[in-house]
């Protein structure tokens, strides 16, 4: 599989948790986890906390909205990374953040030309964040970690919610928007006043810093051994790996996971006790089990791939008591996306089991593609 192709599908889907994802909501089993990362982001939320991209302060309550001061904490572990120096011409910036618990941090930010406020001597530190804010914060991240990089706007935009967005954030908003880093809604609905959660910032800033190269991308010695990260070889997968995921799982699954990854178009990206992701051609099928659920989510770009259909299929029958159903209820609905029609399916096949499609239209293009899970509540 080429790397253009790998890097295509790795930014659509960091494009899809910013972007639209009420999945999250839908999916979520259980009621009592916003201190705990949803399922998709357990995996980059680890390893950002791995790199020491995640201030400790962050390091709960994933799924509440992110406040001015926190993003500046998440943007400064980013900046740091890069081994830059500040020089603080400006002791005092902001009128707002004197005596504040991370005023040091929020001044360091403010010097290292991260941040910006009004003009007028106020950050708002406590406030939430907005889309239109976050655009901000990021390109001038970028700016002061690759300044030879080219970061005008090429092209003009339209959004069918422009008189929202702020005159200021107007530029920032069409580079994000160019650059697949925020994307719009149906009907190319921006939403810049609306906000973020710490664990979508989290994933964000981590895939940034992948991108711009600021942290090691390989995994230490000792993992390539076992296979953690990918690409991931069945045959150098440790014995006790092995018997760990197919206790969590059933030999099936294991089995199911390397025929599919024998084909040449087939990678494993992660392999771990409790999750597998596996890249097919265009699209990734991604296992998890964390302590509340048992989950098979997959983000489908080209759903007339025979081989992912049929992996997707049989790894929810081997995994879900009413499988078939889920099964049953994707055929209903599969010549309706072969033919690019938005697709919603949100469906309560059980007490603790339901089966969810989600469209994910691209403004731009105007492409579709498709978010398809299958979600079962562990019970207790």
């Amino acid at each position: 599989m080429s790397r253009f192709k790998k890097i295509i599908v790795s930014a659509i889907a960091g494009m899809v948790f910013f972007a639209t994802v009420n999945v999250n909501a839908l999916a979520q089993a259980s009621t009592d986890t916003k201190s705990q990362p949803s399922h998709w982001a357990e995996e980059e939320i680890s390893e950002a906390i791995a790199k020491g991209l995640v201030p400790e302060e962050l390091q709960t309550n994933y799924q509440s909205n992110i406040k001015r001061y926190e993003y500046v904490l998440l943007a400064l572990k980013v900046f740091d990374k890069t081994g830059k120096q500040v020089n603080t011409e400006n002791e005092k910036p902001f009128n707002d953040v004197l005596n504040h618990k991370y005023e040091q941090e929020i001044v360091r930010a403010y010097n290292a030309g991260i941040i910006k406020g009004d003009g007028k001597g106020n950050f708002f530190p406590d406030n939430y964040i907005t889309r239109q804010e976050i655009a901000s914060l990021v390109v001038n991240l970028l700016m002061r970690i690759s300044p030879e990089k080219d970061f005008s706007v090429k092209n003009s935009y339209e959004y069918s919610d422009e008189s929202e967005i702020s005159d200021w954030a107007k530029y920032y908003i069409d580079y994000c928007f160019e650059n697949k880093i925020l994307t719009g809604y149906g009907n190319n609905v921006i939403d810049p006043k609306g906000n973020a959660t710490i664990e979508q910032s989290i994933a964000l800033l981590y895939r940034l810093a992948k991108n711009e190269g600021i942290i090691d991308e390989q995994a230490e010695e000792s993992e390539k051994v076992e296979g953690i990260r990918g690409p991931v070889k069945i045959e150098e997968l440790s014995q006790e790996r092995i018997e760990a995921f197919v206790g969590e799982y059933n030999a099936e699954t294991f089995d199911i996971i390397k025929k599919t990854a024998e084909n040449e178009n087939v990678e494993i990206t992660s392999f771990w006790d409790k999750s597998a992701t596996l890249l097919v051609k265009e699209n990734t099928i991604s296992l998890n089990s964390p302590d509340f659920e048992k989950n098979i989510f997959a983000l489908v770009h080209d759903i007339n791939d025979e081989l992912f259909l049929e992996t997707f299929k049989k790894l929810i029958k081997a995994n879900f008591i009413n499988g078939e159903k889920g099964v049953t209820l994707l055929e209903q609905h599969l010549n309706e996306m072969k033919r690019g029609e938005l697709v919603d399916v949100y469906e309560e096949i059980s007490e603790n089991e339901r089966f969810v499609i989600e469209s994910l239209k691209d403004d731009v293009d105007n492409s579709v593609s498709y978010l398809m899970a299958f979600i079962q509540k562990k019970m207790k």
